[in-house]
């Protein structure tokens, strides 16, 4: 029976309450780090591994038999040791467990087809087996020797040599998750499936495509053509002599080992070569863009696009990627799954845009927040740890239901204005506050990138975003303060804090100084030195000097005198007053911190009070 998988549902498995994934010739998982995309990569091929476990026979009439139990270390594929721990929450018990669930269709006879694996606790620690649904396919997922899913990781390079391995051997690599290991087996046994000797002289001698006779080698030729024009893989090797596999990449004006070969040429290859050999119903692919720059990426993309045209294989993976997924999401043949703590965000076609930026920023987690529309207010930091500048936004009137996106550093700054851009169309309801840290700007400094950032926004009729500089150097120098501190340690002496903040700022003095001539000449580079910004109206309006202020303004006279504390920089000040204080107050650190990163009267800035209490539209 030949399968075309359509659906898989994943019950109760680590992060996953219930996901269905509604499955098309290429579907991309998308999401942050603790999103579910490899519990749902997991678990997809788990249900294949156990059920392969649990095959006895195959009856005389065609129908399998299964074993109701099997023992944990039967079952090749194990996302962890024990996979009754795999059950969300708790340990799996005999009455609770996780199940996968498989639709599809039968291609031979068009009748739709779904099993369902429940797995369970059994006597004596194994597991059992609980199958609801079609046998038949219950034996295409169990054939062991025609693996239903192959799951490879992402490939960083190949070792040097590789001994030549059974079909055996690489059929239990490829369900145990190890398919990056016998990239050459399986080209040599790809090579010699389909190819007479005669077939394999001429390919060894011409490397004519045309030539070859119709076979899994013939479209791994051609879908490597497409990805890399000219590009041809060579194996040579004597099955009763050599005992390491001998293969070598020709393209237009080199030949090299393939361990030579680019490593986006390798992902390639590999992905090519078991979906050619296998023709897999379901290949399963984590993170397949890693170490691949964007040429690469594009050349994935053909990949897994002319895998998807020439054989029946669906193809899930999870990516991080903006460049893949800005192609596959308006591919008709493929799919974007956003998830967000094991559960997938729905997303219209306005909110589709925003992912790939999302990605670019490292922001998915959160940003399903941001489409929230319980959620009036959105905070986009540049801090990777949202945590302080959410009390600081508190502090000065932002609601509880407030959403904070980290677009995670100034070299984003742009992105994450694209971002609010999109999100002020597609949340009409929304108004956003962009923090940037004020990294010992001037006054006029910050009121000039301030104006020119209105200016752009008025240009390009983007409303409801404010932009705002910390009232500080950053967002810990607000929480650094001695009367904030002093205010939430009433028990502490007045005296001990301001003796901690001096003995940090004396003991750090180098690594402050550093900072500030660090910032300020980032500020003459990007600022003074732009021949583009000093033509701004904005120029002179808000009063910018035609010369920046000398450094020497930010920092001591001399190496014996301290930095003062409004030229400090916070994250510094704050990594080593942060341990002086848990060291005077004791108790647990995270309760320390907790009390150091919570409102109080003297965060409050003028400019961040109204950005989240603006006037009325």
């Amino acid at each position: 029976m030949q399968v075309r998988l359509d659906q898989i549902t994943v019950r109760h498995f680590k992060r996953i309450e219930e996901l269905t994934i509604n499955l098309k010739p290429v579907t991309a998982l998308v999401g942050g780090n603790t999103s579910g995309k490899s519990s749902a990569l997991q678990a997809a091929q788990l249900g294949v591994s156990i059920l392969q476990a649990a095959l006895r026979r195959v009856r005389g009439d065609g129908t399998p038999d299964f074993a109701a139990t099997v023992a944990n270390d039967a079952v090749l594929f194990r996302p962890t040791e024990r996979l009754l721990d795999l059950r969300r929450g708790d340990p799996a018990t005999q009455n609770l467990g996780f199940s996968i669930t498989y639709s599809g269709i039968d291609l031979d006879t068009d009748a739709a087809k779904e099993l369902t694996i429940e797995v369970r606790r059994g006597k004596n620690a194994n597991i059992t087996i609980i199958r609801t649904g079609d046998d038949d396919l219950a034996a295409v997922l169990a054939n062991p020797d025609q693996p239903f899913s192959i799951l490879t990781p992402g490939l960083s390079g190949i070792p040097m040599r590789e001994e030549w391995r059974t079909k055996g051997a690489m059929d239990a690599a490829v369900m145990h998750g190890d398919a990056n290991l016998y990239l050459r087996t399986v080209l040599d046994h790809l090579f010699t499936h389909d190819l007479d000797e005669m077939a394999r002289i001429l390919w060894t001698q011409r490397r004519d495509i045309e030539a070859l006779p119709q076979s899994g080698w013939k479209t791994f030729c051609t879908l490597l053509d497409r990805c890399y024009p000219g590009a041809r893989v060579i194996v040579t090797h004597d099955h009763h002599r050599d005992r390491y596999v001998n293969v070598e990449v020709q393209g237009n004006d080199s030949r090299v080992t393939i361990d030579m070969a680019s490593t986006g040429m390798l992902q390639v290859i590999q992905i090519i070569a078991y979906a050619c050999f296998y023709a897999p119903p379901l290949l399963l692919l984590d993170e397949p863009d890693a170490h691949l720059h964007a040429d690469s990426q594009s050349r994935l993309y053909e990949a897994l696009r002319g895998i998807a045209a020439e054989t029946k294989t669906r193809i899930l993976f999870a990516s991080h990627s903006p460049q893949l997924i800005q192609r596959l999401m308006y591919d008709t043949d493929a799919s974007v799954i956003w998830m967000s703590e094991g559960v997938q965000v729905p997303v219209d076609e306005a909110q589709r845009p925003a992912i790939p930026i999302l990605m670019a920023l490292g922001a998915l987690s959160a940003g399903a927040d941001a489409f929230d529309p319980a959620r009036p207010y959105i905070l986009m930091t540049e801090d990777k740890l949202t945590k302080p500048v959410t009390a600081l936004a508190r502090a000065n009137g932002a609601p509880e239901n407030l959403a904070v996106l980290s677009y995670n550093g100034c070299g984003n700054l742009q992105a994450a204005r694209l971002l609010a851009s999109m999100i002020t169309d597609m949340r009409p309801d929304a108004r956003i506050i962009l923090h940037r840290d004020r990294d010992f700007r001037t006054q006029p400094e910050m009121d000039f990138e301030i104006a020119t950032a209105a200016a752009e926004r008025q240009r390009n009729g983007v409303t409801r975003v404010t932009e705002v500089f910390t009232p500080l150097n950053d967002v810990e120098h607000s929480f650094a303060q001695a009367e904030h501190l002093k205010t939430h340690f009433p028990l502490l002496a007045p005296e001990l804090v301001d003796a901690a903040i001096f003995d940090v700022t004396a003991f750090k003095r180098d690594q402050l100084v550093a900072a500030a001539h660090t910032a300020r000449d980032q500020v003459r580079m990007t600022v003074y030195n732009s021949t583009r910004k000093r033509g701004k109206p904005e120029w002179e309006q808000c009063g910018m000097p035609a010369n920046p202020p000398a450094n020497l303004t930010f920092v001591p006279a001399n190496g014996l005198v301290p930095v003062a504390f409004q030229h400090s920089h916070g994250k510094i000040l704050m990594d080593g007053l942060r341990p002086r204080i848990h060291q005077l107050v004791g108790g647990a650190t995270q309760d320390c911190e907790n009390v150091i990163y919570s409102p109080s009267l003297h965060l409050i800035a003028p400019s961040w009070t109204s950005a989240f209490n603006p006037p009325q539209d």
